[in-house]
């Protein structure tokens, strides 16, 4: 009971943080569901990247004039086994963030490809924070971005199959991307999904959901009842979609307080496995969690992690207070 105070009481402050960032209003803007439109044949391909530094590309959907994709690469370690795109989650400040993933992923045999998203880093506008314009509530907008984003790991599966075989780590906003990737043609031979969002839950059970419905309720706008907002938000959901991804990894904090455990279920169920779930926050199980870095690690290998680490709650097993798969 303790450790999961204080393994939410770290995303709370993450929240609370944020929520202290003086923000201009916004007017919530519902658009007409319907599949998301990243799926079709992708343009032609650019060379790609270097085996380490950093590589630019014209985005295949831009936002704007000159808006580049970034990868920035990291080289195998020892024998090379193929490729895996790290997509990272929402408003990464620094590549450092994520450098346990990379010297992970790294170690494992895998050139190590960290996809930096729309909006993010030096693809934030002047004077903006990164990943602060990647999402809103004209939710029209938000489409498109997300759109570009799901596109641009799609160019980057298929530059990256060109040398052998590919795989995808993404972490929450970044494993939601990753679980529409994992549907796309270009077959991943794995997919790791770490904390993967569902945008209804976090609009109406966390923090981040409340921070929004205030942006909204300062510009005079009305919030949608949760029939409408979910429906709008239907389209953000990969679970309707037929997974091409060789293996699948999903793992979930049980104290979740950003994304909460049930998308991670969820999401387990509708694709057929058994989601790894840990005794973690959002925070904690992204930046603080051996015991995920060892079922990762086992995953990347091509070992299904079927016995749950000592430190891993396993997903059948009923306690009084915890969500169940």
């Amino acid at each position: 009971m303790a450790l999961g105070l204080l393994h939410r009481s770290i995303d709370a402050l993450a929240i609370w943080t944020e929520d202290r960032i003086d923000r201009n209003p916004e007017a919530c803007r519902l658009a007409a569901p319907g599949p998301l439109d990243c799926f079709g044949p992708l343009p032609p391909l650019p060379d790609p990247p270097a085996r380490a530094g950093s590589w630019r590309a014209p985005s295949p959907r831009p936002a704007r004039d000159g808006d580049l994709m970034r990868v920035d690469v990291t080289p195998a370690l020892g024998p090379r086994r193929g490729t895996v795109l790290l997509v990272p989650p929402w408003k990464i400040a620094s590549p450092e963030l994520v450098s346990g993933y990379n010297r992970l992923l790294a170690a494992a045999g895998y050139d190590v490809w960290l996809v930096c998203p729309p909006h993010h880093l030096d693809r934030a506008a002047a004077g903006t924070r990164s990943g602060e314009a990647f999402v809103s509530l004209e939710l029209e907008r938000m489409r498109c971005i997300f759109e570009q984003l799901v596109l641009e790991v799609r160019v980057c599966a298929a530059l990256a199959a060109r040398s052998g075989p590919v795989g995808l780590v993404g972490l929450s906003l970044g494993g939601l991307a990753g679980g529409f990737a994992a549907t796309a043609s270009e077959r991943l031979e794995f997919a790791g999904l770490i904390a993967p969002a569902q945008l209804a839950l976090v609009m109406t059970e966390s923090g981040i959901g409340r921070r929004y419905r205030r942006l909204a309720a300062r510009a005079g706008s009305s919030w949608p009842d949760s029939d409408a907002l979910g429906a709008a938000l239907a389209p953000f959901d990969p679970r309707t979609r037929v997974l091409t991804a060789g293996r699948l990894f999903i793992a979930g904090g049980v104290h979740d307080a950003v994304v909460p455990v049930a998308a991670q279920v969820a999401l387990a169920r509708a694709w057929g496995v058994t989601p790894q779930l840990y005794p973690r926050g959002h925070i904690s199980l992204l930046f603080m969690c051996r015991a995920l870095r060892r079922d990762l690690l086992r995953f990347v290998d091509g070992v299904r992690a079927r016995e749950a680490s000592p430190e891993a709650e396993a997903p059948h097993e009923r306690r009084p207070g915890r969500i169940t798969s």
